[in-house]
C-alpha cells in the first residue's frame, strides 16, 4: 500500500472506532457504474445506522463517492503562424 492511502479497516476504524461495544459488519458490497463501495452496519445503538464508503480512482476509501467520469470536449489554439 502506497504512503498515505488507509486500507479500509483503517477508514472505517476512523470513522466509527469500532470496540467491543460498538461492533460493525459489512451489510452489502459490490460495484455501481464500475465503482466499488462497501455498506457497512452499526450495531451498537439502539437505531440502525448504516455507512457506506466508496473506493476511488486512487485507492483511497472515502465516505463520499468519487466525481462521475463526464464527457469533456477541447480544442487546439492555433496562433497566427499555425493558421493555413
Amino acid at each position: 500500500m502506497s504512503e498515505g492511502r488507509m486500507s479500509l479497516r483503517a477508514v472505517i476504524d476512523k470513522w466509527v472506532g469500532r470496540t467491543p461495544t460498538n461492533p460493525i459488519r459489512v451489510v452489502r458490497h459490490g460495484d455501481a457504474r464500475s465503482r466499488r463501495y462497501v455498506q457497512v452496519a452499526l450495531s451498537g445503538s439502539q437505531t440502525a445506522r448504516m455507512i457506506f464508503f466508496f473506493r476511488h480512482d486512487n485507492g483511497n476509501w472515502n465516505v463520499f463517492p468519487p466525481e462521475t467520469q463526464r464527457p469533456a470536449m477541447t480544442h487546439l489554439q492555433y496562433g497566427p503562424h499555425d493558421a493555413q
